[in-house]
C-alpha cells in the first residue's frame, strides 16, 4: 500500500484528496482559472464542480490501478486546497513517470511547487521504485521551468512539438530527476 500523505510541515500537507473535497478542489481551480488555463487545456471557464468530483473519483481508480498518483496541497490554517501534484504517464517496465503540478494563484511565489516536486519525487523513487521522472513544460511557461530547476531537475533540452495544447503542437522543455538528484 502506498502513502496517502507524502509531506507535512507546520503550514501545509500534501496528501490524497477525497471525493468529499471536490468543493475545495473546484474553488482552487476557479480562483486560479487565468493562471492554470494558460498552460492546461482541461482548465476552462466551463470547468464545473462535477468536473472536480469526477477528477477525484478518477484519481482514486487510477491510484488503485497504479496508473497515476494524484495529490493535493492543503493549507493547514485555512483548510484550502492550494495546489495539485501528480505522477502520470507511468511506464512500469522502464520505471519512468511524468510530474505535473499547479499552484493556486494566491499562493504562488512561496516555493510550494518546489516542495511538492521534491515530495512526489521521493514518493516515486522510494515507494514506487521509479528511476526517472520528467517534467515537461511548454517553452514559454517560465514559472514551471523555474520550479523544475529549483527542484534540482536537469534541463535536457527543448523538444519540438513536445506537447499538444488546444489542438496545436507546442515546443516543450524536458527536465529530468533521478534518485541521485535529490539532496
Amino acid at each position: 500500500m502506498t502513502s496517502r500523505l507524502i509531506y507535512q510541515d507546520e503550514s501545509m500537507e500534501i496528501r490524497v484528496p477525497t471525493e468529499l473535497e471536490a468543493p475545495l478542489h473546484f474553488d482552487a481551480i476557479q480562483s486560479s482559472m487565468a493562471d492554470i488555463s494558460a498552460w492546461e487545456s482541461w482548465c476552462s471557464t466551463g470547468y464545473s464542480l462535477e468536473d472536480s468530483r469526477t477528477y477525484l473519483i478518477d484519481s482514486y481508480v487510477k491510484r488503485q490501478r497504479g496508473q497515476e498518483y494524484r495529490f493535493c496541497l492543503f493549507d493547514l490554517a485555512s483548510g484550502k486546497i492550494i495546489g495539485s501534484i501528480a505522477l502520470n504517464r507511468i511506464v512500469p517496465e522502464y520505471k519512468t513517470a511524468n510530474i505535473g503540478y499547479w499552484i493556486r494563484s494566491d499562493f504562488t511565489g512561496r516555493s510550494l511547487a518546489v516542495t511538492a516536486v521534491k515530495a512526489i519525487a521521493r514518493f516515486a523513487f522510494n515507494e514506487l521504485g521509479m528511476t526517472r521522472l520528467e517534467i515537461v513544460a511548454m517553452e514559454k511557461n517560465h514559472r514551471s521551468c523555474r520550479v523544475a530547476e529549483k527542484s534540482g531537475a536537469v534541463k535536457e533540452g527543448l523538444h519540438r512539438n513536445g506537447l499538444y495544447f488546444h489542438g496545436q503542437p507546442s515546443n516543450a522543455w524536458i527536465y529530468s530527476l533521478i534518485p541521485g538528484d535529490l539532496a
